[in-house]
């Protein structure tokens, strides 16, 4: 007998991870759906796929240093991810779930930073990034866990991430007699804490 089951997406780590399994190349919607149909096991009835992410800033940011300012709405990647999220939605089988990326600032990129420890100098316009934070995503998986495990919607979810802050959601899926598949995507550190709490570590890869 299949058991329907639901994949849930962390689009922020999904990308991530992905982007690595194809090389350096940007995962297109297609990527990413064909990667989520790849996670269910030949006992499994897809219900629905959902993806959490937000969408791309789009607002304007003054350099620190330079003082000029930029319309994050006209660049490529705000339009690349724009596309990305709009196809994900228009797709069969498949909710789009969103939050809220904010600016909090300007921060020293992470080759800057190697870049200083090994040859000190002075830092320049290009060592600086804007410090983007994702606000809502979380919680919008935990409450997707939530329902669909208290109304016995599924049998199954299986959930595609490495972040321990959904083990509060695990254990109570799994109290609901919903079981819990984790999809790490080949992370090299698994928490043990969220190895503890799923009844299922799956590998999945394209």
């Amino acid at each position: 007998m299949s058991k329907k089951t639901a994949v849930l997406l962390d689009g922020g780590f999904v990308l991530r991870r992905l982007r690595a399994m194809l090389g350096g190349r940007e995962p297109f919607a297609s990527d990413i759906l064909a990667f989520a149909r790849k996670c269910l096991a030949d006992d499994e009835e897809l219900f629905r796929i959902y993806y959490y992410d937000c969408p791309p800033f789009g607002g304007d940011l003054v350099h620190p240093m330079s003082g000029v300012p930029e319309d994050y709405s006209k660049t490529a990647v705000f339009a690349g991810r724009t596309r990305l999220l709009d196809k994900l939605e228009r797709a069969d089988h498949v909710a789009l779930r969103t939050g809220l990326l904010a600016a909090r600032g300007w921060k020293l990129a992470n080759r800057s930073q190697q870049e200083l420890m090994l040859s000190p100098r002075a830092c320049m316009a290009a060592d600086f990034e804007p410090d983007f934070t994702q606000k809502g995503v979380d919680m919008k998986i935990g409450l997707d866990v939530a329902w669909l495990s208290s109304k016995g919607i599924v049998d199954r979810i299986v959930l595609v991430t490495a972040d321990t802050d959904f083990v509060p959601a695990m254990k109570f899926a799994r109290r609901e007699g919903v079981q819990v598949v984790l999809v790490p995507m080949n992370s090299r550190v698994l928490s043990k804490t969220l190895r503890a709490h799923a009844d299922e570590v799956r590998e999945v890869s394209l």
